[in-house]
């Protein structure tokens, strides 16, 4: 009995000791010497896009002998194997078997996945590193696909092969790869490039920016498809020196990557009218207005008057600087984004993809005419529901719009110069843009709302927009964003407005719910509950007696 007494203590003491060891808070040198253990290590393989991947020993950054994959790029891979599988199904290629290459294929997911996905075409799968090309045949082995696996040098391999369907997935700049990208490319082939260098796309370095892209950029609300665009205007740098142009048939910038894929047209005159479409923007750093500079050779005696705001007369000094050159043109063709919609629902692909495809959709259509179709209900998504995509005619637009005016150049109202009581608003350049289908950028509700106005959903304020004769739709660069061909005063007014109404729309609604029967009278809260004296309802006064009985039979 005392050894088992002695030993029992003995367990206590060290059950206390434990408990003491778990409360201590490790001071900074402690916890710098016992490092928390590192994260669990992947599975060795995974599925993607219905192939199977060895992902053991790989890395998220590239290295010098080791093999990258990046979990976070799979939506990428998606878009674009939803890009090859509409281009597969156009029938613009004018081979009969779409040649397609994945010139940077790491462990071959994006590849196989086309091999699988689009048994139609034929697939090169590349890398310059011997063992991520020995991982992509025991991948092609244990998946019994076959595809072509070759260990060249990008631009060399671009050089020597012409391709349909070209896919750069650049960890970085793509820069180094577009002028051999366009070497052999054949007439309506198609270039998906993806960058990632966001310290050099997003303005936080700028000497990079100079270097690589030729531009300058800051930090702006609409910054995501200012990056695109900056992207696009290499790419048309790039294609204009092989006197061929392009046609813009989608872009996608996230977080983490930025994709353009474009169609290639050839010949001289295609270059010309791309290069022509390659512009500055003036910025106002206060509101951030924004405008292209026109095509033109002479210099600009007021760029200020490109904006529509008021900043430059109501603050002193500079208050816009110059970005860019970027591209001004369209960045969306609507058919072939609804064929990549259209691929993404026969593949079954995820609902992230999906969701994002048709906010691409009804981007890249921009309606100017209230939808029908969209639920008006539904909590704030990427989506429109299912969004009607048809397209009013250019011309009937055109008839619409006013000539040679951009679409942040129209004024604030057209009105008419013989009527004395309405006030003028200031001379502003005409510039020679296009009216576009899709307006450029877009604004956000955060950074241009009008204080002390509660907005509500954004599907709402798009419907209200498109009520006033405006083109409107939301936008995948930003969820909390809408792109529109208003300019900044008009959308802050029609926001003001849009608030007011809903404002009164809410009391009503209030009112209704408050009003039981017809017998009603307009009794004061303080009556019923104690929160206010100054408030007042409707309420039924039959309900108010038997709320009174009650309360009083309970007392």
């Amino acid at each position: 009995m005392a050894e088992e007494q002695q030993r029992g203590g003995v367990n206590r003491k060290q059950d206390d000791k434990e408990k003491d060891v778990k409360n201590i808070v490790l001071s900074p040198s402690t916890a710098a010497a016992h490092p928390p253990p590192p994260p669990p290590t992947p599975s060795e393989e995974i599925i993607e896009h219905g192939v199977k991947i060895n992902v053991k020993g790989t890395v998220q950054a590239p290295k010098k002998h080791e093999v990258m994959y990046n979990s976070e790029m799979m939506l990428n891979r998606s878009v674009v194997l939803c890009a090859l599988a509409a281009y597969s199904e156009s029938g613009l290629c004018i081979n009969g078997q779409v040649r397609c290459l994945d010139a940077l294929g790491a462990t071959g997911v994006a590849g196989l996945a086309w091999a699988r996905q689009v048994p139609k075409v034929s697939v090169v799968i590349n890398d310059q590193l011997q063992a991520a090309t020995q991982r992509i045949k025991e991948n092609a082995a244990s998946n019994n696909l076959d595809v072509e696996v070759t260990t060249e040098d990008v631009s060399v391999l671009l050089h020597q092969r012409p391709f349909d369907f070209v896919f750069l997935d650049c960890y970085g700049s793509s820069v180094p790869y577009l002028d051999a990208a366009f070497r052999n490319i054949p007439k309506h082939g198609l270039l998906a490039v993806t960058s990632t260098d966001d310290a050099a796309l997003y303005g936080k370095a700028t000497d990079v920016t100079l270097r690589n892209y030729g531009g300058y950029i800051v930090k702006t609300s609409y910054a995501k498809e200012l990056a695109a665009r900056l992207v696009l205007a290499s790419v048309i740098r790039a294609a204009a020196k092989c006197n061929k142009g392009v046609e813009v048939v989608c872009c996608v910038a996230l977080k983490s990557f930025i994709t353009v894929v474009v169609r290639v047209l050839r010949g001289p005159s295609a270059a010309n009218k791309c290069v022509r479409k390659v512009h500055r923007i003036i910025h106002c750093c206060l509101c951030e207005d924004r405008a292209f500079y026109p095509q033109t050779v002479y210099p600009i005696e007021q760029p200020y008057s490109l904006l529509s705001c008021g900043c430059r007369s109501k603050s002193a000094g500079k208050v816009a600087v110059e970005l860019g050159p970027v591209w001004c043109d369209e960045i969306f063709d609507p058919c072939f984004c609804q064929g990549m919609l259209t691929q993404a629902n026969n593949l079954q692909l995820s609902h992230k993809v999906i969701a994002l495809l048709q906010t691409v959709v009804g981007e890249a259509g921009c309606r100017d005419h209230p939808s029908t179709d969209v639920s008006l209900d539904k909590e704030n998504t990427l989506t429109e529901g299912t969004e009607d995509t048809t397209l009013v005619p250019e011309e009937e637009e055109e008839e619409e719009e006013l000539h040679g005016q951009s679409y942040h150049s129209l004024p604030q109202s057209y009105q008419s110069l013989d009527d004395p009581d309405i006030e003028r608003s200031p001379k502003r350049l005409k510039v020679d843009h296009p009216v576009l289908r899709s307006p450029p950028f877009y604004f956000n509700l955060h950074r241009h709302s009008p204080k002390g106005h509660d907005l509500g959903k954004i599907n709402r304020i798009v419907e209200h927009l498109r009520r006033a004769k405006h083109k409107a739709s939301r936008t995948h660069f930003d969820p909390e964003a809408i792109r529109t061909n208003c300019t900044l005063a008009e959308f802050t007014s029609l926001l003001v407005e849009f608030s007011r109404a809903q404002k009164l729309k809410t009391d009503c609604d209030r009112r209704e719910q408050c009003t039981l029967g017809h017998n009603t009278k307009l009794v004061p809260k303080w009556e019923i509950t104690s929160c206010t004296l100054t408030k007042y309802i409707y309420v039924d006064v039959g309900v108010v007696v038997q709320m009174l009985q009650r309360t009083s039979g309970s007392m």
